[in-house]
């Protein structure tokens, strides 16, 4: 296996290397420059300048200037985006200047489509959206699916609250599976890229392992385009099935000498406080009072003074901390009192440094591009943290007039640190935090100045553990130590990842070419984790070694032609591709060492391993042709045909075509108003399909599994509950959709509208079968669900002169209907939060990812809530509806103002409509930390509701009125109830309003850099997540769901938000 990775490998290196290398045929040159101004005389930085016919290029410093070398004959090409691109011959010129007209109906402008092909953006008949790298770069995220939340009509983004290195997900146009992932397939410069998520928080809580996005660098990033509709993805197959993302990385440029690009910045990140809990009682639980054993029962606090080692330490029930003195968990009598702000204690200030370099340089027919990256984030858990490398080189070139070529490899490096525990795992800090009694200063629980949370010599704890185990604060295990956890609880996950690829074109005649294309995705991923002995709830520990590898490779071949027949012009292609993916697992784990902190897998008692390998792939055929009429009506037809290697070979084939129009009609006619400068329809109909199975899922499998042999895995059969079905076809998705284009007052004001409607039918699910069978389940093609939904973007330019000043607003609402689950069926479980009161499924007859619980029951005759005869709340007998975690509208307004060197850049962004379930909301009642428990604490709760009395005839419950009072123990019971039997109260809206980003920048005169070596030295402060504007939410961010997969509206215990500030220097030589 391995043998094979390097040499694919050491091939792709070595074509690499024989690009970058070839001579290039240099022309007579002399140097060029000259400035490049707006309408209004300012210098416009970042404009192309390229030698027309040739890669050799530059772009434009701050003020509008540029040098390269360039022939006499040659002809220069000047373009911007939002402005006309324009052309000038060079001849005798020693300086060549340009003033750009604007242009915001960018007709000129191309963007990347399907496998990489470069179409005007006015022949476009579906909804594809570009964004500039600089806008996602602007405010220095580091995840490329995080900063592009709020930037797109039909992006839904939403970044799972697990801290650094986190997964994001990215939903086009609502999801579209029941069974799949609904993420879009992420292709770098035309290779697609593995977007993997190797873990994600369950039931008994995890951690987020991150997904494939994190290995990117921001800094390469040129564009990033949005191919939302199945028209428009249609000929990258069943993989576009739901959406794709292009992203171009930035090329090389012509350069006298080499050019130089050096940024660094420097980001803080601040803990922000939603919380808002009750500090009045302290901690105890209730017990028998010795003095009077029949009477009410009492706090043990107030029995033998040692609170904070009962059961009751991690809750908030004991009688009002009033300072007299107490024993606590290490024998040091202290106030009982509270102790103070712990998050403050433990959180520290996070930080991020980020270093990139780039170099750029070539002649007429060669350029390359190598760039740099280092990057070191400190997370607010002490002792967690992310760092990624970078590398990249790119080369693009001639030979002679027919033949072009690029080539690229990146490699990154990344390693995580102590990744954040989420969810009911007992590793999550804010549990910990949150568990702390209210009395306890954190501090306290330091310990081992030398081993951080363990016991110090010399301490005789209540539970009598030896020095150096875990130093608790109170008899239940599960109750950690913040510093135990986050310093001797320990994971590592290592990922060395390249990308590389190859590319060249043939022109064989001028309007006729062939091309080919290699690329691969080839990553290791090792993952090492320790629960160390003395643990709480894992004294004997535990240890656990994983390691991943991954291996896609992509080959593409096209045979195309653009021919004019007079007012008639036709683009047209065909192709074919080939993908091969490959997976390999080994993974050893153990508990209970053997020798004392001795810490290896080896050295456990009980141990267990096992290894995994798995391969698939698809051919493909594919084809596209576009006939285009006078430059302002355009159709075009695609046709692709895929065989999955993971469906049996009778069902494996699928065709999905798509057709579309465009008809620009304010160039089809001459007498429009003036005011409309510009006028666009066009509609398309598109299908895809998708193969939600993975590999040898139709046949059955020998897998290798548990201990075996003398420590050998053994292989055995698993069929497992679920039998193959031979017979399983693609999931077909159909999507129609029709959009106008609009710009006013000369583009100063502009607006598009797309309404879509889309259809999933025969989705992959699992249907339960008879069990005389011998198993329980079979994959069948049954699923079906629905969406359709509106995007809406409004640009405009209220001020323009000195003083510059862009708007735009984004706005898409989306309606999900899931049809139709298996035979039987009317709801598939997702997922659950440890609470286990509440869970999301799929519901038939209603939106994908509903969220379902236990209610507190009603009589149906007088609406009244119905109580036992405790007062407590009697529950629903099943789950019933309670929201639904996906938000219908979402949106972003940007805002863009330039003045003179000065540029300032906000982002406001918000989503309404999705619910959320907070089991951290739960837990806090439960624990009497919430401040609604603070009602009737001491007693005299009243209670007006109906209990039942009886049963009728008909078998329904008869009820009868209920008026009563509770006491003390009861109201805490009642809050502890209601947390267990009433999950409506612990459901939030969870829209909200963000200002998501702002970044102020400032470039220094071209007087000041004319006598250096510097073109442009720009400084700009940045913010990221500064304020939440509007939320419905008590203590929990609106966004703080803790997983990034298809169970979304659940939380329970992530990570609490940051705010972040900083700065960024950009030096340009």
């Amino acid at each position: 296996m391995i043998k094979r990775v390097y040499k694919n490998l050491k091939s792709t290196m070595l074509l690499f290397l024989w690009l970058t290398c070839s001579v290039a045929v240099l022309a007579q040159e002399r140097q060029v420059a000259g400035t490049i101004k707006d309408a209004n005389g300012a210098g416009l930085p970042g404009v192309s300048v390229v030698v027309k016919g040739t890669t050799t290029g530059t772009t434009t410093n701050a003020e509008g200037r540029y040098s390269l070398q360039a022939p006499a004959s040659a002809t220069l090409v000047f373009s911007f985006i939002g402005y006309v691109t324009q052309e000038a011959a060079v001849g005798s010129r020693a300086s060549v200047d340009m003033v750009l007209a604007e242009d915001v109906l960018q007709l000129g402008e191309v963007v990347v489509t399907a496998l990489g092909i470069e179409r005007s953006q006015k022949a476009l008949q579906s909804s594809i959206t570009k964004v500039p790298g600089m806008s996602l770069t602007a405010a220095r995220e580091n995840n490329l699916g995080s900063s592009m939340q709020g930037r797109v009509a039909g992006v839904n983004v939403s970044k799972s609250a697990s801290g650094p290195a986190g997964s994001s997900r990215v939903i086009i146009r609502g999801n579209k599976s029941i069974g799949g992932s609904n993420q879009p397939l992420y292709v770098i410069d035309g290779i697609p890229m593995d977007n993997s998520q190797f873990g994600q928080v369950g039931v008994w809580g995890g951690t987020d392992q991150g997904d494939g996005l994190t290995s990117m660098n921001p800094e390469d990033i040129e564009s990033v385009t949005i191919l939302k509709g199945a028209a428009a993805a249609a000929l990258y197959g069943s993989r576009g099935g739901y959406g794709v993302i292009n992203i171009t990385t930035k090329k090389g440029a012509t350069k006298k000498g080499i050019g130089i690009e050096f940024n660094s910045n420097y980001v803080l990140d601040k803990v922000y406080r939603l919380d808002d809990l009750q500090r009045i009682y302290g901690p105890g639980a209730m017990v028998t009072n010795p003095a009077d054993p029949t009477g009410p029962r009492i706090s043990a606090y107030a029995v033998d003074k040692l609170q904070a080692w009962t059961w009751g330490a991690g809750t908030m029930w004991g009688p009002k901390m009033d300072g007299s003195s107490v024993i606590q968990f290490d024998g040091e009598m202290r106030p009982y009192s509270y102790a103070g702000d712990n998050w403050e204690r433990f959180y520290q200030t996070g930080s991020t440094w980020t270093n990139s370099l780039a170099i750029t340089g070539g002649g007429n027919n060669q350029t390359f591009r190598f760039s740099f990256s280092d990057m070191k984030e400190d997370f607010i858990v002490p002792n967690s943290g992310f760092k990624r490398k970078n590398a990249s080189l790119s080369t693009n070139g001639k030979f002679g007039k027919k033949v072009t070529f690029n080539a690229k490899v990146m490699y990154s490096n990344e390693k995580m640190n102590n990744r954040s525990m989420l969810g009911d795992s007992p590793g999550n800090a804010p549990i910990a935090i949150w568990g702390l009694a209210s009395t306890v200063n954190v501090n306290d629980l330091r310990g081992d100045p030398n081993k951080l949370g363990a016991v110090p010599a010399g301490t005789t704890t209540p539970d009598l553990k030896a020095t150096g185990e875990e130093y608790q604060q109170a008899n239940n295990n599960w109750l950690q130590n913040p510093w135990w956890a986050a310093y001797q609880i320990l994971n590592e996950n290592i990922r060395d990842r390249f990308i590389t690829s190859a590319n060249m074109r043939y022109d064989i005649l001028d309007w006729l070419y062939i091309q080919g294309e290699v690329g691969m995705d080839w990553y290791t991923r090792n993952n090492n984790s320790l629960v160390p002995q003395g643990t709480g709830y894992q004294r004997g520990g535990a240890k656990s070694e994983t390691s991943n590898f991954v291996r896609e490779i992509n080959q593409t071949w096209t045979l195309g032609a653009d021919k004019e027949f007079g007012k008639i012009r036709v683009n047209a292609f065909v192709g074919g591709q080939k993908m091969i993916r490959e997976y390999e697992a080994i993974n050893a784990s153990g508990s209970n060492f053997n020798v004392p902190f001795f810490t290896s897998v080896n050295n456990t008692k009980s141990q267990s391993f096992g290894y995994g390998y798995s391969k698939s792939g698809i051919n493909s055929l594919f084809g596209s042709a576009e006939v285009s009429y006078g430059g302002y009506l355009y159709i075009t037809a695609t046709a692709r045909n895929d065989w999955f290697s993971v469906l049996a070979p009778e069902n494996n084939s699928k065709l999905y075509p798509s057709v579309g129009g465009s008809f620009v009609f304010s160039d089809a006619f001459n007498n429009l108003p003036e005011w409309l400068s510009f006028g666009k329809l066009r509609a398309a109909w598109g299908q895809v399909a998708t193969a939600n199975v993975g590999s040898y899922a139709v046949n059955p499998t020998y897998s290798l599994l548990g201990q075996g042999h003398l420590g050998i895995p053994m292989g055995t059969f698993s069929f497992g509950d679920n039998i193959p079905n031979t017979n399983l076809n693609p999931a077909l998705s159909s999507e129609i959709e029709v959009g106008t284009e609009l710009r006013f007052l000369n583009g100063r004001a502009g607006l598009e509208f797309t309404y879509y409607t889309q259809k999933t039918t025969d989705d992959i699910l699992s249907a339960t079968i008879s069990q005389s069978s011998g198993f329980n389940s079979t994959s069948v093609n049954i699923g079906e669900l629905t969406n359709k939904g509106i995007e809406l973007l409004l640009t405009g330019t209220p001020v323009q002169g000195p003083v510059t000043w862009d708007i735009s607003l984004n706005l898409a609402k989306n309606e999900n209907m899931v049809v139709e689950l298996s035979e039987g069926v009317t709801r598939l479980f997702v997922e659950e939060p440890r609470t286990r009161n509440a869970a999301v499924y799929h519901v038939k007859g209603y939106p994908f990812g509903m969220i379902l619980g236990y209610k507190q029951k009603v009589d149906p005759a007088s609406g009244q809530k119905v109580y036992d005869a405790n007062g407590y709340p009697i529950r629903s007998d099943v789950f019933e509806i309670l929201g639904n975690g996906i938000a219908k509208l979402t949106g972003g307004l940007s805002n863009t103002v330039r003045w003179k060197r000065f540029s300032l850049d906000a982002l406001i962004d918000f989503k309404s409509g999705g619910d959320i379930y907070s089991g951290s909301e739960v837990n806090l009642t439960g624990w009497g930390l919430h401040k609604q428990t603070l009602a009737y604490r001491e007693g005299g709760m009243p209670i007006e509701g109906v209990i039942q009395t009886g049963t009728g005839t008909d078998g329904k419950p008869v009820y009868g009125p209920l008026s009563m009072t509770l006491n003390r123990e009861q109201v805490r019971n009642y809050w502890g109830n209601l947390a267990s039997r009433a999950q409506e109260n612990f459901m939030y809206d969870a829209s909200f309003v963000k200002l998501r980003q702002v970044s102020l920048e400032y470039s220094l005169p071209a007087s000041i850099l004319d006598k250096t070596p510097l073109q442009t030295v720009a400084v700009s402060f940045v913010g990221r997540n500064l304020a939440i504007i509007y939320r419905n939410t008590d203590n929990i961010d609106p966004e703080s769901s803790y997983t990034s997969s298809n169970g979304q509206g659940i939380d329970q215990f992530t990570m609490p938000g940051t705010r972040s500030y900083g700065f960024n220097v950009r030096v340009v030589f």
